[in-house]
């Protein structure tokens, strides 16, 4: 028997019903298919799909699931207090390498003349990059992806790269980020990043207007909904010096 807890996999309880698991297996094939994710993620996508698809194929299945819980009941001598050791090991892992990778960014952020010149705020932002993606790489489930991606895009926002690869990944961080996090306390932050984003890098002032419009509608009088307007006001500007073809403000 796999090692696996494929009901945890699913995210449904071990008494599902058989159309609970065809719900939870169509919306998390969705959510984590290998061509809905960037190239940094796409390994990451790949192994997950992969055991959702494993765990699915027996839990489908009448005879293999009884098999299976019956011999998941066998090995449930373990501990439940080893389980959650288990559990707590993976997130001190995750948050060693989210907190490294916070500080990073937060030494990418002194942008002293001398810093940029030698190369040393481009290199803190490499090595935050690379520590946010370990978590999300290989912590996925730990409490600490959900800050982990979110810092995550912000090193995107930081990057100069604009080739067509990059910015399709970004846009596809984004938006990841946006439907597996509805309601994190990034939210409305990450909705003003990805204003910005095709504001500042892709030029797509349809785009700024719905992200900055929605921030304006959900945030109120804060100083989201204020930097919301002002991108909002400069976007028509801009579109204003340079008009787009069939885009309008």
């Amino acid at each position: 028997m796999s090692g696996n807890d494929y009901y945890k996999i699913l995210e449904v309880h071990p008494e599902a019903s058989d159309e609970v698991i065809k719900k939870a297996y169509q919306t998390l094939a969705q959510r984590y298919h290998p061509d809905r994710h960037s190239t940094a993620r796409k390994k990451w996508a790949e192994e997950h799909f992969k055991d959702l698809s494993e765990a699915y194929q027996v839990l489908s299945d009448p005879i293999k699931r009884k098999e299976y819980d019956r011999d998941s009941d066998e090995s449930d001598e373990e501990p439940v207090r080893a389980r959650a050791g288990g559990r707590e090991h993976v997130d001190e892992e995750a948050y060693f390498s989210y907190r490294t990778g916070l500080e990073h960014y937060q030494n990418a952020q002194n942008k002293a003349s001398w810093r940029i010149l030698l190369g040393k705020v481009e290199s803190d932002l490499k090595k935050a990059h690379n520590e946010f993606i370990t978590v999300l790489e290989e912590y996925p489930n730990s409490k600490h992806a959900e800050n982990a991606h979110y810092y995550y895009l912000c090193c995107l926002m930081e990057s100069f790269e604009y080739n067509e690869q990059f910015l399709k990944d970004t846009e596809e961080e984004f938006t990841e980020f946006l439907d597996e996090y509805p309601r994190s306390s990034w939210h409305g932050k990450a909705m003003l990043g990805f204003a910005k984003f095709y504001l500042y890098k892709k030029r797509d002032y349809n785009k700024v207007r719905e992200f900055a419009t929605e921030i304006i509608k959900l945030h109120g009088d804060t100083n989201l909904a204020q930097e919301a307007t002002i991108l909002l006001d400069y976007a028509k500007e801009l579109c204003g010096k340079r008009p787009q073809r069939g885009r309008t403000l």
